[in-house]
Formats: C-alpha cells, sequence, structure tokens
C-alpha cells in the first residue's frame, strides 16, 4: 500500500471561541488541548508513523505535539517538523507566527526549524505567504512536493502526519469538497482526512497531486472531490478562492488604515 498523508486541522484556539483575530499567534484553549489528547488516543497508525509535519503556527505544534506525544522521542530524532508553506492565508496577528528563535524558545527540542528563514512570518506584497490566490496554490504545491519527497523516501506502509489550517488545507490536498457558501473549511478542529500521491515516484506529476482514499472519504462522508463534475468542482472551490481574494482586501484595508 503507497505511504498515507493524514491531513488534520490543529486543535480548537483561542480566536476560534472568542473571536480575537488581533491576538497575535493564539494558543490552544483548555477545550482544544482536551481535543489534541482525542485526536492522538484515537489515531489508529502511531507505530507506521515516519514524520510530523506541521504548520509553525502555534496552535498546529501544540496539536501534534500532544496528540503525537508518544511518538515524538527525543532519543529517537523524532520531532515536529514545521514547514512555513503550511501557515495559514490570512495577514490578521491571529494568522502570523513567531520567528524561529522564538519558536526554539517555547518548543526547545521537540520541533525541527531548519526549513524556516528568518522571514517566514512576515506576509507583506512582497512575500510568497501573502494572500494571493495563485501564491497559495504555488505554497501549497511546494508543500506537496515537499511530503511526497518524504513519503518516497519511507516504507510502502508509512503515515506521513500533517497539521494544518482550515482554510490553507483545501489548497494543499486540492480537494474543496464539502464547502459551501457560508463557511471557508469543512475541516472541524483536530478533523482528519487520509491522501496518496497520484504519482508517488513524480515522472509525471510535477504538481504532486494528491487524492482521498476511499477509506477516508467513507468515514468523512464527503464526496471524493475527483469523482464530481467540473461544475461541482468549481462551486465547492468558489469559496475557499473567496475567502482569500476577501483577506487580499483585508490586508490593502489595514495598509490604508
Amino acid at each position: 500500500m503507497p505511504p498515507i498523508i493524514d491531513v488534520i486541522r490543529h486543535a480548537e484556539a483561542t480566536h476560534n471561541t472568542t473571536g480575537n483575530v488581533n491576538q497575535q499567534d493564539p494558543d490552544l484553549t483548555p477545550n482544544g488541548e482536551a481535543q489534541a489528547s482525542k485526536l492522538g488516543r484515537s489515531y489508529a497508525f502511531k507505530p507506521r508513523i515516519t514524520h510530523v509535519v506541521s504548520s509553525p503556527m502555534r496552535r498546529a505544534i501544540r496539536t501534534a505535539l500532544i496528540a503525537f506525544e508518544d511518538v515524538l522521542s527525543e532519543g529517537e530524532g523524532k520531532k515536529v517538523v514545521l514547514l512555513p508553506e503550511l501557515q495559514e492565508t490570512g495577514v490578521r496577528p491571529s494568522d502570523t507566527g513567531q520567528s524561529p528563535e522564538a519558536l526554539e524558545m517555547a518548543f526547545g527540542p521537540r520541533v525541527d526549524t531548519s526549513p524556516l528563514d528568518s522571514d517566514w512570518c512576515h506576509k507583506d506584497r512582497n512575500s510568497k505567504y501573502f494572500p494571493d490566490v495563485a501564491l497559495v496554490e504555488a505554497r501549497a504545491r511546494e508543500a506537496r512536493v515537499f511530503l511526497r519527497d518524504l513519503a518516497r523516501r519511507g516504507p510502502d506502509d508509512a503515515h506521513i502526519v500533517v497539521v494544518s489550517h482550515g482554510g490553507f488545507i483545501h489548497f494543499l490536498t486540492e480537494d474543496f469538497s464539502g464547502l459551501w457558501e457560508r463557511y471557508f473549511t469543512s475541516y472541524g478542529n483536530t478533523t482528519m482526512r487520509s491522501f496518496q500521491f497520484v504519482d508517488l515516484r513524480g515522472d509525471d506529476d510535477p504538481d504532486a497531486r494528491m487524492v482521498q482514499t476511499h477509506e477516508s472519504c467513507r468515514l468523512s462522508r464527503v464526496p471524493r472531490y475527483m469523482d464530481m463534475s467540473e461544475e461541482e468542482k468549481a462551486r465547492c472551490r468558489a469559496p475557499a478562492v473567496a475567502r482569500v481574494e476577501w483577506q487580499k482586501r483585508d490586508f490593502e484595508y489595514l495598509m490604508e488604515g
């Protein structure tokens, strides 16, 4: 069986309950910590995990550390790999992270900050993390290529855990199934869906496309995106695109203010 990529939205963070988007890099709520613990207890493939990869946002890191505490062993060298491409798409403080040095101070040797540069949390017009649909799609592709490289080097039955954000996950997986016009994601806090690469070797697929497994579709009770008509795909994708476009306008509003 080809390697599985288990894509997870972070547990509940403080801004999810208060609506305060002006709090920088918010942490998990007590309920979010409980959600992460429950995720860890219910996850059935821990012996097969080869990597845990996370957005460098605090809420994602802590979800990974709590849920997979027994997998992450300093002695065996497993750490949470912080991949900047997995960060959320917005520009408000709640979607803005911290420097690599601050993250190392907060989480110590349990995280691998080597993929981060000093500018990863800066989201101005010249940043690849600016909320522009083409830029979001480009970094989603970069993240998929990174994950496919990990999968290619692992055993056939490997599971790679990825913790990211509700808005970005749909671009990461290129799967917008379950979206509707009033909400930007079909992932609740700690929702997990599983994917495989269409072409693991990558000889004929530079975009590193992913497809949700049939079992994951059955458990999530959402239609398989690749099986939808082009009209249905466009309808489901529209809310995710609209949200990024709104975030871009929000940036311009903040600059004018």
